[in-house]
């Protein structure tokens, strides 16, 4: 069944709504690369609104930064299941998927380093969402011999955190050099699926939500 449109919202909610993504683009812009320590009004400045506005709707620096990051999260949800849904593809479903997250990713994945706010709303079904939307992937990949047993969904976040690291590159460069990396490890894991071998000793989801909910707290 197609998705069916969102309906119009009224004047003043789509108002409302156009000023929380020009915020948020604007904070994606301003945080860039861990740029943490700029301020509200650096934000501000950049989506065009007034200070105001966005301490109306984010109390903090800290919730701000707490809210991009849960859209980081919502957003890679929304892509696995899609690709779940296209199927595994030539190189595999995970290989898709990183690659994708790769070219688009427009919110971070970890939680920033020294965060101390609690966890933003919405965070916890989010990580739910990505944790389904991964199994699935890795469940195409495993029966199309395209990754190992023993191959996770915590793999995959780590497989992200690897080959998309900051780099002080103009985004289409860093982004061919993220691939060139991802493809060589594509072809590992398919050399290893089918060699028969089983990964041990990996990453739990466990200790990934420990990162996103805990990173940088004593």
């Amino acid at each position: 069944m197609p998705e069916q449109p969102e309906p119009a919202l009224p004047g003043r909610k789509r108002e409302a709504r156009a000023n929380d993504t020009a915020i948020l683009d604007a904070a994606r812009a301003v945080f860039a690369g861990g740029n943490h320590d700029a301020s509200m009004a650096d934000v501000a400045r950049r989506a065009g609104v007034g200070v105001g506005s966005i301490y109306r709707r984010y109390p903090t620096r800290e919730a701000l930064i707490g809210a991009l990051h849960t859209h980081g999260v919502q957003e890679a949800a929304r892509l696995a299941h899609t690709v779940a849904e296209e199927g595994p593809g030539p190189q595999g479903a995970v290989v898709a998927f990183v690659g994708r997250q790769i070219a688009t990713a427009t919110g971070p994945l970890l939680r920033p380093t020294g965060a101390a706010a609690p966890s933003p709303d919405g965070l916890a079904e989010a990580t739910a969402d990505l944790h389904g939307g991964l199994e699935r992937l890795v469940a195409l990949d495993l029966d199309a011999g395209r990754v190992p047993r023993g191959f996770t969904a915590a793999d995959v976040m780590q497989l992200l955190l690897h080959l998309r690291p900051v780099l002080p590159l103009p985004r289409e460069r860093a982004d061919a050099l993220h691939r060139r990396y991802l493809d060589l490890v594509a072809l590992g894991l398919a050399e290893r699926a089918a060699a028969g071998d089983e990964l041990t000793d990996g990453p739990t989801w466990d200790e990934w939500v420990g990162v996103w909910y805990h990173e940088g707290r004593d």
